[in-house]
């Protein structure tokens, strides 16, 4: 199975994201494998990454996780911003994102999955677990 370059993990739960790091690195399918609790970092850094084309400092995932409830800016206002990102060379386009979240509210799964098509290749509900991410892989990469 081929390995992913880049994989961000987006929520504020530093408990989630310790266990889904941990979850994703015993598959051994990643090369690089981050965190990101504030998402307005994350948005930050495909903004320059898109502006400089520089992936060396402000690197562009391969897949992304995205939480949909957070402090600063929910998933959902996290979309709705990268949409407005300009992106000369379609660096945005590549990435896989799904949101991973612990919202069982079937208007979350309908707006994201209907109002975010073009941008989310899933919705998952948490945790992340070894099965679900190796068919993630097996799917998309």
């Amino acid at each position: 199975m081929k390995k992913i370059n880049h994989v961000l993990l987006i929520d504020d739960s530093e408990a989630d994201n310790f266990f889904h790091k941990l979850i994703i690195s015993e598959t051994q399918l990643v090369q690089k494998l981050d965190a990101e609790q504030d998402c307005r970092k994350a948005l930050h850094c495909w903004e320059k990454g898109c502006a400089t084309g520089n992936n060396e400092r402000y690197p562009v995932p391969d897949l992304v996780f995205l939480d949909i409830n957070m402090p600063a800016m929910n998933g959902f206002e996290v979309l709705d911003k990268l949409r407005t990102i300009p992106d000369p060379e379609h660096r945005l386009q590549k990435m896989k994102i799904f949101m991973l979240t612990t919202s069982v509210n079937p208007d979350d799964r309908e707006r994201a999955l209907q109002q975010y098509a073009d941008l989310l290749a899933g919705f998952r509900i948490k945790p992340l677990t070894e099965n679900m991410f190796i068919e993630i892989v097996q799917q998309y990469f």
